[in-house]
């Protein structure tokens, strides 16, 4: 009877930390979600803006996002953002690993902020990717296209936190 009840417990024990690992991927490694929309509910520019940026990127299709280095915190500052059609910008840790996620309509946008789920951290890296939207307006890095020019170049940049 011990050795049953040892191999019981054994088994209890085995399925409870399967348990508690599913249950950490599902909370680390699932879609961001909608990531939610811009902070800023500006209307799109006429023309970029003529301040000059020390983060720009530029695809042969056009669209381009450009953002400075800055402090650690809960959003980014994003200078300029240009879209063909409806898309996301998203921000993308050193691990590969999604902290926020924001809506654009097609146009050129200045001076928007990108909502984090997770905070930037002081002297970090980090990535600025754009993405056109699969159609249902939720960020989904598995579903959302990440947009490329025709040379294989990433519609992107990066920045370094301070």
């Amino acid at each position: 009877m011990d050795i049953k009840n040892r191999n019981t417990q054994a088994i209890i024990g085995a399925a409870v930390v399967v348990v508690v690992l599913l249950a950490a991927w599902l909370m680390f490694a699932r879609p961001v979600g909608n990531g939610g929309t811009a902070t800023d509910t500006k209307t799109p520019s006429e023309s970029t803006s003529t301040e000059e940026a020390l983060n720009p990127s530029m695809v042969g299709t056009g669209e381009a996002v450009t953002v400075r280095d800055q402090a650690a915190g809960t959003s980014v500052s994003v200078a300029s953002v240009t879209l063909n059609e409806m898309g996301w910008v998203a921000i993308r840790d050193e691990s590969g690993r999604v902290l926020g996620a924001a809506r654009f309509d097609a146009g050129t946008w200045s001076d928007m902020s990108v909502p984090l789920l997770r905070a930037t951290a002081a002297a970090g890296s980090y990535q600025v990717l754009l993405y056109v939207d699969d159609g249902d307006k939720q960020y989904d890095l598995h579903k959302d296209i990440l947009i490329m020019g025709a040379n294989g170049e990433v519609a992107g940049t990066t920045f370094k936190t301070l």
